[in-house]
């Protein structure tokens, strides 16, 4: 799950925080005390708990955040018999874990195992991720007031000398020299008639420092519960797979590994290698970091502001990634210029455009290439061939000369691929003066000269020495390609070559297991005079998949 911008948002709830008066000294009432008390430790009074926990993670600093969901449900709390399944999801990936039978099972560097593990310890691991023991001794305000239902809304605010052992369980992860410290903390908590608790919504606000630095962060955290004694269910995994891990051994190694890497998305920092983990930060996609080591389950260790945090290890690259902002609009061609499949002048040519010609953009790259919509196909163009203006029209006839391959001949107009790499010319033929060997034909190497201020231009002689009455001259030509369209009696090929061409293919013979369908990559072959250089209307002899 990827960053989210939410500078406002940030904004508006830190105010708001910092408006509650947590400089006096509330008097709790005895009878508000006691029932927000009783609700939130009689959770354990109960033989079933649902509960969902969303939180959104926000830094001041970078105005990123990130988003974690906890999903628990636990059954036999009431005696010896306790059971749970937690599942966490984060933007670093999902961890499902089971407490069956005195066992607590998950995943780890070594496969799936199971440890043997004690009511109180699962009990633990419970509340640090659901954060369900927050009684009154950790409050420095409290009041309530009644909901439509007939249940009760408490209010609630901590700061720093108040919530004490509070603090550990929420910066899980963190370690000497990160200079991690919740500041202040909000919220309500909502209970039923009944006095079980149906939803809670917090607001913790933390630091990291280092050194003269500070990053200050706000979570926002919201817990659904689902829960009765007669309703909780359990999944039925399979754990026979699971092997019991030996005590000593512990969960993961560092090894050391000093490079620089780059980050390909936008990451979470976090105090230690866990998706529990308190986050330290964030870096952007394409961040340079220097790596000074790896756990044997994923995580990478890296230099962050001064100290020591950890980032996912699927989300770094050696090679720094070529990243594409969105952006769209319509730009034009400043000349001839050819579009690419991929942002690398070593990548295949898919087609060109003319000097003026307009094209629908997709992004920009960070090494200047435009990202466009090419012929139902997504291609790529150098940056400094593109503008956002559309060129003004010349003012003055121009005089030229121009020769190349046709790729499109019928009364009146002539179009050529242009020797001279600059994409295509059409011309007006109308009042041409024709020096032929007989007729211009699709694949034919022709020179024409040319007056007017182009698109088209107006041809003033073409000259085609192309012979077509010797059948003998033609030779059989095959290439590869992706049918990109088919129909009952034509196909549209993009072949190895870069080049579309179309097929007629009606009386061809079809070679293949399958029925010819679009994305099938294809072998087709077909007679030519011009060394395959045609491109339209091709009678095609044998197409074989």
């Amino acid at each position: 799950m990827k960053f989210r911008k939410t500078a406002a948002v940030l904004l508006s709830v830190l105010l708001a925080v910092q408006a509650v008066p947590l400089s006096l000294q509330a008097s709790f009432e005895q009878n508000v005390e006691a029932s927000y008390n009783t609700a939130v430790q009689g959770q354990g009074a109960l033989d079933g708990l649902d509960v969902t926990v969303t939180e959104t993670t926000v830094s001041s600093s970078t105005n990123l955040s990130s988003e974690k969901k906890v999903d628990l449900k636990v059954t036999g709390m009431k005696g010896n018999s306790l059971q749970a399944d937690i599942r966490v999801d984060t933007q670093e990936g999902t961890t499902e874990s089971y407490y069956r039978n005195g066992y607590y099972y998950t995943n780890t560097s070594d496969g799936k195992q199971k440890q043997e593990m004690d009511r109180s310890t699962v009990w633990d691991l419970i509340n640090s991720e659901v954060y369900m023991n927050m009684t009154s001794n950790y409050l420095k305000l409290l009041y309530s007031q009644t909901s439509a239902d007939g249940g009760t809304i408490f209010h609630f605010a901590a700061n720093s000398s108040t919530l004490g052992d509070y603090t550990q369980k929420f910066l899980q992860g963190s370690g000497e020299g990160q200079g991690v410290e919740v500041d202040f903390l909000q919220g309500t908590l909502e209970t039923d008639p009944e006095g079980n608790i149906v939803s809670r919504n917090t607001e913790i606000v933390y630091t990291v420092t280092n050194g003269e630095n500070a990053e200050t962060f706000m979570v926002e955290m919201t817990a659904d519960f689902h829960q009765n004694s007669q309703t909780v269910s359990l999944s039925s995994p399979d754990l026979a797979e699971y092997k019991e891990s030996k005590p000593e051994k512990p969960n993961a190694t560092i090894t050391t590994l000093v490079r620089t890497v780059y980050t390909t998305e936008d990451v979470n920092v976090r105090a230690s290698g866990s998706i529990s983990a308190v986050i330290l930060g964030g870096l952007n996609a394409g961040s340079g970091v220097t790596q000074t080591g790896y756990t044997s389950d994923g995580w990478i260790q890296i230099q962050y502001n001064g100290s020591t945090g950890y980032i996912w290890g699927d989300y770094i690259s050696t090679v720094k990634p070529v990243l594409t902002k969105v952006t769209n609009g319509t730009m034009y061609a400043t000349c001839g210029v050819n579009v690419r499949s991929g942002y690398s002048s070593d990548n295949t040519i898919i087609g060109s455009l003319s000097k003026g010609q307009g094209i629908d953009i997709t992004g920009i790259t960070d090494n200047n290439w435009i990202r466009v919509k090419y012929n139902g196909h997504t291609g790529y163009v150098y940056a400094d061939y593109l503008s956002w203006s559309e060129p003004v029209a010349d003012t003055y006839v121009q005089n030229g000369y121009l020769s190349g391959v046709v790729t499109d001949a019928s009364f009146g107009s002539l179009t050529i691929q242009r020797d001279d790499g600059r994409g295509t010319a059409s011309f007006n033929t109308t009042y041409a003066s024709l020096n032929l060997k007989d007729t211009i034909y699709t694949g034919d190497w022709v020179e024409v000269y040319f007056t007017g201020v182009g698109t088209p231009y107006a041809a003033s002689q073409v000259n085609d020495y192309t012979s077509h009455t010797d059948a003998g001259d033609a030779q059989s030509v095959t290439i590869e390609g992706v049918v990109v369209t088919c129909k009952p009696d034509q196909i549209e090929v993009m072949g190895s070559d870069g080049i579309y061409r179309t097929f007629d293919i009606e009386d061809s013979d079809l070679e293949m297991a399958d029925d010819l369908c679009e994305g099938m990559v294809v072998t087709v072959s077909w007679m030519s005079k011009t060394n395959g250089a045609e491109t339209k209307n091709i009678k095609a002899l044998r197409v074989k998949a």
